[in-house]
């Protein structure tokens, strides 16, 4: 079984990601931009689907604006959402950017998403460790960062991390095991296009496909 819609839009609408606003390069990962993803969702130019039931991990297509969900039972739980906010970041990215970051960095922005959706979540929730070194010292540089600038808490809304800041982090996301990051270069643009406004035909056709 796959998360559904129901959980994508719980995800949009909880007052933890409505309470989130801050820059990771150029990228503003704040509570209005979501509340767009989430009503372009709604309106079917967003269309969620059900993914592999294999699959454990959710998955945002910005060429087609079709996210597909993750392996589990609904409801989501703390760390299904927030694998499902890396996502939906992804389409904020699509909609908000348009073109303007990097592959690298609009990963970047999904996994701080991730992370402090997770720390705001749970208070006193500490990053757990990963069985791989290399992503195991990338979550924790992430969640460090995060921590560092008060992240974790409402109290470092504003907070900005500029690209050379993040460089370092850049340079170890390219060289994650078990994702293609590394087959793109520092410079490589994510691909975002935009959100097709569908009109209300294809959204009634989406919604339909969607369950919605």
């Amino acid at each position: 079984m796959s998360l559904k819609v129901a959980d994508v839009l719980a995800t949009l609408n909880d007052p933890v990601t409505q309470g989130m606003f801050f820059w990771v390069g150029s990228t503003y990962v704040n509570a209005y931009d979501y509340t767009v993803v989430r009503d372009n969702v709604l309106n079917g130019n967003i269309m969620v689907l059900d993914g592999d039931p294999r699959q454990t991990l959710a998955f945002y297509h910005s060429d087609t604006d079709i996210l597909t969900t993750q392996n589990a039972t609904p409801p989501a739980d703390v760390g299904q959402r927030a694998l499902l906010l890396h996502e939906c970041t992804h389409a904020l990215v699509d909609y908000a950017n348009n073109g303007y970051v990097t592959r690298h960095l609009n990963e970047l922005a999904a996994y701080f998403a991730q992370v402090v959706y997770m720390a705001r979540s749970m208070p006193g929730w500490t990053m757990p460790d990963n069985p791989d070194p290399k992503w195991a010292a990338f979550f924790h540089g992430v969640f460090d960062m995060i921590k560092d600038n008060g992240l974790d808490t409402l109290g470092g809304n504003g907070a900005g991390f500029s690209s050379d800041k993040l460089e370092p982090l850049r340079v170890q996301l390219a060289a994650l095991p078990g994702v293609d990051y590394g087959t793109y270069g520092k410079y490589t643009m994510a691909g975002s296009d935009g959100i097709l406004q569908r009109g209300p035909i294809g959204a009634a056709l989406r919604r339909k496909m969607s369950g919605l």
